[in-house]
């Protein structure tokens, strides 16, 4: 399961399980894809999390273009008024 959580200044942290032999070290990124925002698009961002965080990937995003401020507002409208994050589906 993964879950977003909206933080101050538009900075959208995602928190996505981890695969089980994914190796990185810091410094290394991923390529996101959020259907629900652009089918076609896939985005880098570093991780933010440490390597030896053994069963989450984080990131965390600031909204700064078109992409990334449609993913914060995503993330927004689902979850208004709740300070619980939500799970996001699998592809």
């Amino acid at each position: 399961p993964s879950f977003s959580l909206l933080l101050f200044l538009q900075v959208t942290h995602l928190v996505i399980e981890r695969p089980q032999f994914f190796h990185y070290k810091p410094g290394d990124y991923v390529y996101l894809n959020i259907p629900a925002i652009a089918t076609y698009e896939w985005h880098p961002f570093t991780i933010s999390s440490a390597p030896e965080q053994q069963e989450t990937l984080w990131l965390h995003i600031r909204s700064l273009g078109q992409w990334t401020n449609k993913l914060y507002e995503y993330f927004q409208q689902l979850e208004p008024s709740s300070p619980e994050p939500k799970p996001l589906s699998r592809s």
